[in-house]
């Protein structure tokens, strides 16, 4: 389920992550997309299908942004599977939620998922 943070809300990484591939799925609202039944169950992430565009590049996309139109399924908005790597103690203001994933935004103006698991709000981080 979708949640957007209030402006301003910021965690702190409790542990390192790295992105496990450097050139995933992104597509427009309304593109459409192929989802794959053979990958799709092999993440314990509940809410999450394996896909692929247009443009042959794949990743997992939240199923709750996905609407069938016109035969295919289509995205409800934009969508990038790019996911950050993150260093203990890396500060990240906090855009919005989905499916156990955060979607972030560094210092440095870069932006994209992490496991929500790996940030904790922090009082000093959520003050600015």
């Amino acid at each position: 389920m979708l949640y957007v943070f209030p402006a301003g809300t910021r965690a702190v990484a409790v542990r390192a992550y790295r992105r496990p591939y450097d050139d995933p799925i992104a597509v427009a609202a309304g593109d459409a997309v192929q989802p794959d039944p053979l990958r799709s169950p092999g993440t314990d992430l509940l809410g999450w299908i394996w896909c692929r565009a247009a443009d042959g590049r794949e990743g997992w996309v939240p199923e709750a942004w996905l609407e069938p139109r016109d035969g295919q399924l289509r995205l409800r908005r934009a969508f990038s599977a790019l996911e950050l790597g993150m260093e203990p103690g890396e500060v990240v203001e906090l855009r919005f939620s989905e499916s156990g994933f955060v979607f972030c935004r560094k210092a440095d103006g870069t932006e994209g998922w992490v496991p929500d698991a790996v940030l904790a709000l922090h009082p000093a981080a959520a003050r600015g």
